[in-house]
């Protein structure tokens, strides 16, 4: 059956004084157009003048489908009055997203009015729009005959659109329980308000919801697509902080989110109009901010800073045109880039969700390669720890086998050397090198003595102890070995005592003592003080964190600089470092590094300070 469609005419005018009705449009200065309308925001109303040539007559055509049908979509806007001469006076009929939509939709998102069959031959009709939206409108008129084969191709983009977007929708909610990001939270709701808009401006929540109240239902779409920018913003944002640092950044993003909130509330004021205009501008510079985000960041995934910079450069090519041609439509002279109007089946989220979809599979594949590189290398510390573990037991057995085996020869030595000296009592040079055997000795069971404590101290395992060292008993124990008392200046708070690990606090303290000995000023004061102190500490109980006083035994021990100079402040801890001018001294360099050894294994703090020609060490020992 051929088709037999209507010659029509159209024009327009802009009654901006709004000064016209149906009885004097027809004297009003018309501009003719063709099929579509591009008007971008108009604040008056648009008049529509369609002029319909009849149709030519053919008996092959059933007289039913020469019924004429007037097509107006998409239905963004928000009221239109269709009228009609008929029987002597105009008869009207209205649509519009303010309209109840239980009548005169088509079977795709168009409006579908039937005119008159009783109209002139020579009939016509006139259209009066009011929106606040973006308007751009298309118009036609086809009869019954050809109406299902016009609206079929409109019906499959609505049906591709809609299946892209429930799918891209099914994968974000799948991502969401498998990974639970934030990244794919707001993935999730970025699809849900594409797929909530795509329903919205298809006319679904219409039909769905038929007793919803006209305002609501022109206001899904808007707030949806404001909630679509939003999501964007944050989706993106997500993937971008992990590398940038840039508070700016950060600022401009935090800004615009909070601009996107706003301007859902700005919608239902008298800036209803304005609210549509800001949501263009926010989806017009968003991804300049996020450009800026991905130029600063530092250590981003290669994939992801390319896929960054190919979208956002073909966002700008294909919609900034679009978006600048809405907002300054004046100044292009109707030119509204390649993306009409925010009803356009190009619009179904599948460019955004097609570049999110790869930033997710992107960044995830970089985190589960983070996590795999993570778990090999705890396996492979874990190995070495192992293996460090075996060799340390293999040198502490060797070690203690070592002090066994070169105690026992010592103690023969030492005991042949007694008995020597009582034989050559008067033989002057023979008691000389005794004495020099016993030094050797002395040295060597010092060294020995060391490398014991070091050993004991990597195996020591720090446990509560109970028992109580009073700290003047410890102190005349400590310093009763050595030849010239006279030197130690003791000051021990009455009654104070310990309580820690006895072998530790011999080794710290011992240690301390010998060194001050060993290396202060020849016959100099060797001042050694015990006494209690209260140091701050944050507690805890049923109401909340508390500050009280915890109480400390701090142990201060100083003498005077001697002749080997200033200790290395930077390496006084260091082990088996020692100062150039003290290498004629016998040691190994073991002592201070035991002090600070032991007294982290019994968590005591150890300080050291220079005052002038004074060395001072500071222990506090908790109590």
């Amino acid at each position: 059956m051929a088709s037999n469609e209507p010659a029509v005419e159209q024009s327009f005018f802009i009654d901006k004084n709004s000064q016209f009705d149906i009885g004097a449009i027809e004297g009003a200065p018309f501009k003719n157009f063709e099929k579509r309308l591009n008007l971008g925001y108009q604040a008056a109303p648009i008049w529509i003048r369609m002029r319909i040539a009849p149709l030519a007559s053919s008996s092959a055509v059933d007289a039913g489908l020469d019924q004429m049908i007037l097509r107006i979509g998409p239905h963004d806007a928000d009221q239109i009055e269709v009228y009609e001469f008929d029987h002597g006076q105009w008869q009207i009929q209205t649509v519009g997203d303010m309209s109840p939509r239980k009548k005169n939709s088509c079977a795709d998102d168009y409006y579908c009015i039937n005119l008159r069959e009783t109209a002139s031959p020579s009939n016509t009709i006139y259209l009066k729009i009011q929106t606040s939206n973006f308007l751009i409108l298309d118009t036609e008129i086809v009869t019954l005959q050809d109406l299902s084969a016009v609206t079929a191709n409109r019906i499959k983009r609505i049906f591709i659109s809609l299946t892209l977007a429930s799918v891209l929708l099914i994968i974000a909610v799948f991502w969401m329980i498998k990974y639970r990001s934030s990244m794919t939270l707001s993935f999730v709701g970025l699809q849900a308000s594409i797929f909530v808009y795509l329903l919205c401006i298809y006319g679904f929540s219409s039909i769905w919801f038929p007793d919803l109240p006209p305002v609501l239902l022109d206001a899904l779409p808007h707030l949806m697509f404001i909630l679509r920018s939003f999501f964007s913003i944050l989706t993106i944002f997500v993937v971008i902080k992990t590398y940038c640092d840039s508070r700016f950044y950060f600022a401009m993003v935090y800004a615009i989110l909070v601009v996107c909130v706003l301007n859902c509330v700005l919608f239902f004021t008298e800036y209803k109009n304005l609210s549509i205009r800001l949501n263009l501008i926010i989806f017009s510079i968003y991804p300049a901010i996020h450009i800026f985000g991905v130029v600063k960041s530092k250590g981003m995934i290669k994939n992801v800073r390319v896929l960054f910079f190919v979208s956002f450069f073909l966002f700008y090519v294909v919609l900034l045109p679009t978006m600048v041609g809405g907002l300054f439509f004046s100044l292009f002279n109707g030119f509204v880039g390649p993306i009409q109007n925010i009803s356009d089946w190009r619009l179904n989220g599948l460019m955004v969700g097609a570049v999110i979809f790869l930033l997710i599979k992107f960044e995830e594949e970089h985190r589960e390669k983070q996590k795999a590189d993570e778990i090999n290398q705890i396996r492979i510390n874990r190995i070495e720890a192992d293996s460090y573990a075996a060799l340390l037991s293999d040198r502490n057995t060797m070690i203690d086998l070592l002090t066994h085996d070169l105690k026992n020869p010592l103690g023969t030595i030492t005991f042949a050397s007694r008995s020597l000296k009582e034989q050559f009592q008067d033989n002057q040079a023979a008691t000389l090198k005794l004495r020099h055997i016993d030094q050797c000795v002395n040295r060597m069971n010092n060294l020995i003595e060391h490398v014991a404590v070091s050993a004991r101290l990597d195996r020591y395992e720090s446990l509560p102890s109970e028992m109580t060292s009073p700290a003047l008993e410890l102190i005349e124990e400590l310093k009763e070995t050595y030849a010239e008392q006279s030197r130690f200046q003791i000051n021990v708070e009455t009654d104070v005592e310990f309580n820690a690990d006895r072998e530790m606090l011999t080794v710290v303290f011992g240690n301390l003592i010998n060194n001050a000995y060993k290396y202060g000023h020849a016959g100099g004061d060797i001042s050694i003080t015990v006494k209690r102190i209260n140091t701050p500490s944050v507690g805890s109980n049923e109401v909340g964190s508390i500050e009280s006083e915890a109480t400390s035994v701090c142990f201060e021990i100083s003498n005077a600089v001697g002749t080997f100079g200033m200790p290395d402040q930077d390496r006084v801890f260091e082990r088996y470092y020692r100062h150039p001018n003290s290498i004629a001294v016998p040691g190994m360099g073991l002592g201070l590094s035991l002090v600070k050894a032991a007294a982290a294994k019994i968590g005591a703090s150890v300080d050291f300070r220079l005052a002038r020609d004074t060395v001072t060490f500071t222990v506090k020992v908790p109590n």
